[in-house]
């Protein structure tokens, strides 16, 4: 799986080390990351990714919005993310718990305590994942609802609504597509468009504008992700 990281610290000096030693694990491991970075709380709170992330290091100490409150508002958007603060200060201790902080790391940063804590993160992110590989989990009128993956056909953006359509019929829930992609095994699906995520295995043709599913749905392919869509159907048909 590809993990989505998020550095967000005003020290440009501070951000290149934690980013060499996160490409340090990287490479170690063999590890797919996406990484961005930010130099400001406005700046990451302003990222239209921000709900995709898993793992967000924070430093405490900002301009304009501590650290705190940036993962107060994080947390608005994205519950799952694990958030690790780096901060010069030990007075922020006892703060950290009402963000559910992951870890809180001191500068300087000691290179091994931030590999332990970044291994560690990883081994959660992947047991999540391994715990949900074949079942989305979600909440409909406040009910638990479990559909497998291999029942779904495909899902539809629907106003505020995410329409999830499946061999015995159809379910909706409040919610957007950038919320589902955290909680689906993308291994086994594919965002086609803007409005669709298509289950890889039941594609049964691709073209340069649509998809055909194999009980005859046709699905648009924005033409951004054509490329991505083959290849993901190429590579799940190897397996």
């Amino acid at each position: 799986m590809v993990y989505n990281i998020a550095i967000c610290d005003d020290e440009i000096i501070q951000v290149e080390f934690v980013e060499k030693l996160i490409n340090e694990i990287k490479k170690e491991k063999n590890l797919k990351i996406k990484l961005n970075k930010f130099s400001s709380g406005e700046q990451i709170l302003s990222s239209s990714n921000i709900i995709q992330y898993h793992i967000i290091l924070l430093d405490m100490e900002m301009e304009q919005i501590n650290g705190i409150e940036v993962a107060k508002r994080i947390r608005h958007f994205n519950e799952q993310a694990l958030i690790i603060f780096i901060t010069g200060f030990k007075d922020y201790v006892f703060n950290v718990f009402e963000v559910k902080t992951f870890r809180y790391l001191l500068k300087p940063l000691d290179k091994q305590l931030f590999y332990k804590a970044f291994n560690e993160a990883i081994e959660i992110i992947d047991i999540t994942a391994t715990n949900s590989r074949d079942f989305l989990h979600v909440k409909k009128n406040k009910q638990d609802i479990i559909v497998s993956y291999e029942s779904i056909q495909y899902f539809e953006k629907y106003k505020n609504k995410v329409l999830i359509v499946t061999e015995n019929g159809e379910i909706e829930f409040y919610g957007t597509m950038n919320e589902l992609i955290l909680l689906l095994n993308m291994e086994k699906f594919i965002r086609v468009h803007q409005g669709y995520i298509v289950n890889i295995d039941n594609i049964e043709l691709i073209t340069s504008k649509e998809v055909i599913l194999k009980e005859g749905k046709r699905i648009p392919v924005s033409r951004r992700n054509v490329k991505e869509v083959k290849e993901a159907f190429l590579s799940r048909m190897r397996v």
